[in-house]
């Protein structure tokens, strides 16, 4: 399996996204005029720039839209770059001093709004180019200080949770979207098969972690959670790889993960060193059943509900007759889990432009942990699978001399 397109032809591919999804927001959001966003994702959802001060320290930012008008909120030492993105620098609204200087003929900083000293300043100097006297906001802001300097700054409008109308919004896809999930999803595919001759007594968690976190930012993505356990620490959900040595009869329990454009991946694979025992093999036959009867069952008009029920039962005829599981599975997008839950609760009805990961992890502390993920987009008549590398326990890739 190879990446089949450049990162040149994806860029070139999802141009526009932002304005796309802007447009589709307002369409899920009548009863809003403008929207404030200090949310990473939704910042980057709706103006297409993702900060990678984002990943180093808490950022302050912020997207003020209406479906004629955006502009963002960022510091100065960020506005370089936020102007690949956002092409008019009369839309970046920086705050802090840091110095760039601009060739002849460059846009930058001198086109810009005059900075501000700190973020307030700066959202409360953009929100005053605004005119919402009468109109409905969207109040996309956690922190209650920054909420109230808004309200006082567009004391003429009224405020309006917007949660539903990104929820909405952000549950189906735009072709952009899907395509960025595509990439996303292969590259974190082959990473996991690109490690399987590495299945083998003396390797270490780390060697297995590095290798897979090198191939996804080789190829445009951003490693953003890999789990690689082994042994009885399989066991530990979401734990961080060690300097562990593999050993014979080892289970290595993979669940990987990584944005490309700020779109997420998340599969998981289980192997094992060597030839499986009986209980490994026939525990892991259980759980894989149980999650390709989820995936075949993914399809338009189905409750979410109906396909946890389908998983949990079939999990449950093979050898793990009392398991238990909260949910099993999830939307996925800009985050890794989202909007809708697989779940016994779930009465969402899946759509056509809906993404899951589908899954039916187990764990034993003293024993291990295995588990499958796949990620699928629904379809107008089933839906398309996005990781589809071998879901064997034993595979001839890994075995060693």
């Amino acid at each position: 399996m190879t990446v089949t397109h450049t990162l040149d032809e994806l860029q070139k591919s999802t141009e526009g996204l932002s304005a796309l999804c802007r447009q589709k927001f307002f369409g899920a959001a009548k009863e809003l005029d403008a929207v404030i966003t200090t949310d990473p994702a939704h910042v980057g959802y709706l103006s297409g720039y993702r900060s990678i001060l984002q990943d180093v320290t808490l950022y302050a930012q912020a997207v003020i839209a209406t479906p004629e008008r955006l502009v963002l909120v960022t510091g100065a030492s960020d506005a370089p770059a936020a102007l690949e993105r956002l092409s008019e620098p009369s839309a970046i609204w920086r705050y802090g001093l840091f110095y760039v200087s601009s060739a002849p003929g460059a846009k930058g900083y001198e086109e810009m709004p005059q900075h501000s000293a700190s973020f307030s300043d700066a959202l409360s100097a953009a929100l005053c180019t605004f005119d919402m006297r009468g109109l409905r906001v969207g109040m996309d802001v956690r922190n209650a200080s920054t909420a109230h300097g808004i309200q006082q700054s567009l004391s003429g409008a009224s405020f309006v949770d917007p949660a539903s109308a990104f929820r909405t919004s952000r549950a189906t896809k735009l072709p952009g979207e899907l395509h960025l999930m595509r990439h996303a999803s292969r590259i974190t595919d082959e990473a996991i098969c690109g490690i399987l001759p590495m299945i083998r007594p003396g390797t270490t968690e780390l060697e297995i972690a590095s290798e897979i976190s090198r191939h996804m930012v080789r190829h445009g993505g951003i490693a953003r959670f890999v789990v690689v356990t082994s042994g009885e620490r399989s066991s530990r959900v979401d734990a961080y790889a060690r300097h562990k040595v593999l050993q014979d009869g080892d289970l290595v329990r993979l669940d990987i993960g990584c944005t490309v454009e700020g779109y997420c991946s998340d599969m998981a694979r289980t192997l094992c060193v060597g030839m499986p025992t009986d209980v490994q093999d026939s525990r892991y036959a259980a759980l894989l059943a149980g999650e390709q009867a989820e995936l075949a069952a993914l399809r338009p008009g189905i409750l979410a509900k109906d396909v946890y029920d389908i998983a949990m039962r079939t999990v449950r005829q093979g050898a793990l007759p009392n398991y238990q599981r909260n949910h099993c599975g999830h939307g996925i997008g800009l985050h890794s889990h989202e909007f809708p839950l697989i779940g016994p609760e779930s009465q969402t009805v899946l759509e056509p432009g809906m993404v899951f990961c589908v899954e039916t992890p187990y764990y034993e502390i003293g024993w291990g942990g295995m588990m499958v993920e796949d990620t699928a987009i629904i379809t107008d008549t089933g839906h398309e699978l996005l990781t589809s590398s071998a879901r064997a326990l034993h595979q001839p890739s890994a075995i060693h001399p």
